[in-house]
């Protein structure tokens, strides 16, 4: 049930990381109504690619979920890099929506747990059926 759970909850992270990272690719600096020259759209493009890029890694994981504990582990860290960076950015300035909201509680919270969680169930598959 853990490993069903993990890979529902790996689908999940993985369509917000798709979703998002396309809409960024195609929209640009637009997709959040934002405004900036072209390097600004240009890199935002450059992110979002990067975003997708990291949906379809999580994606390609669902069915041995178990399986891959470091592709798990460097996922997670870069995640929650984006978001210890996301969370500098609202000490800055605040905070800006209820997506970034959205975005550091995934980031911060559920990209952790679900490592978490992948972790176990790794560990639980690993050892041997009696």
């Amino acid at each position: 049930m853990e490993r069903f759970f993990l890979q529902v909850a790996t689908a999940f992270s993985a369509l917000v990381l798709l979703g998002l990272g396309l809409c960024g690719i195609i929209l640009g600096v637009q997709f959040l109504h934002g405004v900036g020259t072209i390097t600004v759209d240009n890199y935002f493009r450059l992110l979002s690619g990067m975003m997708t890029g990291m949906g379809l890694v999580l994606l390609c994981a669902i069915p041995h979920v178990e399986r891959y504990r470091e592709r798990f582990g460097i996922l997670t860290f870069m995640i929650v890099l984006g978001g210890l960076a996301e969370l500098y950015s609202v000490m800055l300035h605040g905070i800006p929506s209820v997506g970034a909201l959205f975005g550091l509680f995934m980031t911060l919270i559920y990209a952790p747990l679900l490592w978490l969680l992948q972790r176990r169930v790794a560990r639980r598959a690993a050892l041997p059926s009696h």
